[in-house]
């Protein structure tokens, strides 16, 4: 187990670049003197007690004062650059709100992260019976039908038995990672390729553990963030379909992957598998093939066209743009694959009429 903190003296966002796959950030109340009364202590050491062999990331930053000394008011804005990135990144997020006003433990920047990511994936929520003041995140949570803890060991062992489960498979494609063309012409709702980037990571990493297997169906990203983007992300197995922009630039794309021996990244033209009573096929253009598998037995995933005409006779579009820039799960693509024999001329016709 790693135990990551903000480091003063390094740019977030180099600190922060890669190798933040397999990570839990420990979010609330951090203490604002001594800094030994960090209910994170405890937390490490429950997770070393469960064998979790992965990255542990703090905000408490015992080091502030001397970020501050250095850069005055820019100090928050360096802590709160390093949080957002190290919580984008990371698999799972752990909200321990022991809060405590008297003592020191106000959370008052707790309670707008919990409300920014309390009913995501990926985030595990709970208090201790005697914090002060939580009975409305309590009621938010009961309101959602989201699980909450009041055992902050109990809580931890369901995150790593989640990041440590059985394999599952995910699908996705045409993220174009740091592609400021692909930003501004599918008009993506972002500020900027760096905010696109952390949130496709994050949906990615929320779901997606290192035990799972992805299928790719092309046009990954800009090769210069290649490595990094890759190192960051969660699974096991990768297969990568080269997109028409991955053909581009293959030798450079089989150059990235050379380089990362501790992952298994598949490259090819196209891949195949069987799941229940059907196969699958998984190619980037939907008309660049010389066959037309046929449906009901076979299915053909592809994307390339970003979710602008999703439905085929035969298959449907995994692009991120259609599915909220998020992988999505072997179920819900069995599930569309069942529900093609229901959709009608409606769904398939290439012209609307009046």
């Amino acid at each position: 187990m790693k135990i990551i903190k903000a480091d003063p003296t390094v740019e977030p966002a180099i600190q922060l670049a890669s190798n933040l796959n397999n990570s839990i950030f420990l979010a609330g109340p951090c203490p604002r003197k001594d800094y030994t009364n960090d209910w994170r202590n405890k937390a490490f050491e429950i997770l070393e007690k469960l064998g979790f062999d992965g990255n542990v990331i703090t905000p408490t930053n015992d080091r502030f004062p001397e970020l501050r000394e250095k850069y005055g008011k820019e100090a928050l804005r360096i802590q709160t650059e390093w949080e957002t990135i190290a919580m984008k990144k990371a698999s799972a997020i752990v909200f321990w709100v022991d809060r405590h006003i008297e003592a020191g433990f106000p959370a008052f920047t707790t309670n707008i992260e919990f409300g920014d990511w309390y009913n995501k994936s990926g985030v595990y929520c709970g208090f201790p019976d005697d914090a002060e003041k939580n009975d409305y995140l309590k009621l938010r949570l009961e309101q959602e039908k989201i699980e909450y803890w009041t055992d902050l060991e109990q809580m931890l062992t369901a995150v790593v038995n989640k990041l440590n489960g059985k394999s599952n498979t995910w699908f996705t494609s045409d993220t174009h990672f740091s592609q400021q063309r692909t930003l501004e012409l599918s008009r993506r709702p972002f500020i900027d390729v760096n905010q696109m980037d952390l949130t496709m990571i994050s949906n990615w990493n929320k779901k997606v553990t290192m035990n799972d297997i992805v299928f790719h169906a092309g046009d990954f990203g800009d090769i210069s963030t290649m490595k990094d983007i890759l190192s960051s992300l969660n699974f096991k197995t990768l297969y990568f379909v080269l997109g028409n922009y991955d053909r581009k630039i293959k030798d450079e794309v089989e150059k990235v992957v050379s380089e990362l021996p501790d992952r298994e990244i598949i490259i090819s033209s196209k891949a195949e598998f069987d799941y229940n009573d059907k196969h699958y096929y998984v190619v980037h253009e939907p008309d660049e093939g010389t066959e037309t598998p046929e449906y009901p037995k076979n299915i053909v995933l592809f994307g390339h066209i970003h979710g602008r005409s999703f439905a085929k006779q035969n298959g449907f579009d995994l692009a991120t743009d259609y599915h909220n820039y998020t992988p999505i799960s072997m179920e819900q693509v069995a599930w569309f694959a069942n529900a093609i024999q229901y959709w009608d001329n409606n769904v398939f016709c290439t012209k609307a009429s009046v």
